[in-house]
């Protein structure tokens, strides 16, 4: 086999193709070899810390604070785990690690599923609602795949695995302190649209969510009210002892306005015009 050498450059080129095929190959091999290789240890190192997290955890390819060289071979890693039931695919870039129990595997909590939509960090910035906050107060066992979330600025409703999510304006500031609150008076506010249950039902249970609240609960609820609508506020004073947050909230109402709901008389004052 001849070889020559450039005299420029120094280096050896061979006048037999075969040599140089051979040479193109075993480049070829080396490369294949070594992106197996990263693919592998990506796949490792996700996986471990995915073992790393808690039970239960719903988490984002971010979350894994990864390189962007890293991110295709995550990909295709967190796919395989997928496949192995190790985590669950949620949604697109969604994953979940099972929480196992005696009872099977137990899927993620509605606040963890949505957590990318209602937390900024640790922050909150939205808030679960509707139908699910009437069953959190236990107005109702219903479910449905429609999914409100109460937010302080516009958004385009969307949709995520089975739930149709609909965007919510909040008026109101939203913090980790007054998320309850703001739940109990959109159940005011929505108080004929609870479904499987009765007006009068709702408001008994409502009240007595009212009245254990602090008396600063109280004062606070009030100052939320004031940007809900003359229902909600007439109710929410309906269901108050304090005689000065009662006036405050009565003040706020046209005397000429009726409230048709359905609402037994014998549960309210007439002095709300809360029919």
């Amino acid at each position: 086999m001849r070889c020559y050498e450039n005299e420029m450059t120094g280096n050896l080129f061979s006048s037999n193709p075969t040599l140089l095929l051979c040479k193109h190959l075993h480049l070829h091999n080396k490369t294949t070899t070594f992106a197996k290789r990263t693919s592998s240890m990506t796949s490792k190192g996700i996986k471990k810390r995915i073992l790393d997290f808690e039970m239960g955890k719903v988490f984002r390819l971010e979350d894994l604070e990864l390189s962007r060289s890293e991110y295709n071979a995550a990909v295709v890693a967190l796919g395989r785990l997928a496949q192995e039931g190790e985590i669950e695919r949620l949604s697109p870039g969604v994953y979940y690690k099972p929480k196992q129990t005696r009872f099977g595997v137990v899927g993620p909590s509605m606040e963890e599923r949505f957590r990318d939509l209602l937390y900024d960090g640790d922050t909150p910035i939205a808030y679960l609602t509707g139908l699910y906050a009437f069953n959190l107060f236990g107005l109702t066992t219903q479910h449905s795949s429609i999914l409100e979330i109460g937010t302080n600025f516009p958004k385009r409703n969307t949709k995520r695995g089975i739930y149709a999510i609909r965007f919510v304006l909040q008026k109101n500031q939203i913090c980790q302190d007054n998320i309850d609150m703001l739940r109990l008076l959109d159940c005011l506010k929505w108080i004929k649209k609870i479904p499987d249950t009765t007006v009068d039902k709702s408001y008994t249970l409502l009240k007595k969510k009212v009245s254990e609240y602090e008396k600063e609960d109280h004062k606070q609820l009030v100052e939320l009210s004031l940007n809900y609508t003359p229902l909600t506020r007439a109710l929410l004073g309906s269901m108050l002892t304090d005689e000065s947050l009662v006036v405050t909230l009565h003040q706020t109402l046209n005397p000429l306005t009726r409230f048709r709901i359905g609402l037994s008389s014998t549960l309210v004052s007439s002095q709300w015009n809360i029919q």
